[in-house]
């Protein structure tokens, strides 16, 4: 038995090409992923986003936006996103130094990620993104300098 699994492919620019429209129409496309060479403002990625769901309505469009450095879409009214670093840092806050709060460095943290997840989620899917690569399971053992 052969399975098929979909395939989540990139294109060039901020635009559908006729090259772009044919390969996200193959079967074996089951989505996209955009970068910041996607996007130039919130009107065209929108109309970009339209334009994908005009070829096939179910491709998954995602977007690698994960907040700090990686954030995608940062001007044209995003919120800025701080870097999930910082949640982290939030989280291991000593109980001490937050008074008689006894829990508020990892109750502040989870409010914090929660707010952000909901702003990022919401700022995309208006513009018609249906999923963020932010991180849900990158730890940082200080090993990378790519998280953050």
């Amino acid at each position: 038995m052969t399975i098929h699994a979909p395939l989540i492919i990139d294109i060039a620019g901020t635009t559908l090409t006729s090259i772009d429209r044919h390969r996200l129409a193959h079967p074996l496309v089951g989505g996209l992923i955009l970068f910041g060479r996607n996007w130039q403002d919130r009107a065209q990625l929108t109309a970009l986003c339209g334009a994908i769901k005009k070829v096939r309505a179910d491709l998954l469009i995602s977007i690698d936006h994960e907040g700090g450095r990686v954030q995608r879409c940062m001007t044209d009214g995003f919120t800025h996103i701080p870097p999930m670093r910082a949640l982290g840092e939030m989280w291991l806050k000593a109980a001490a130094s937050a008074g008689s709060r006894k829990h508020a460095g990892p109750l502040d943290a989870t409010n914090a990620a929660t707010a952000c997840g909901y702003v990022m989620g919401a700022e995309l899917r208006a513009c018609g993104v249906d999923l963020s690569f932010a991180p849900v399971l990158d730890l940082d053992f200080g090993e990378s300098s790519v998280i953050g």
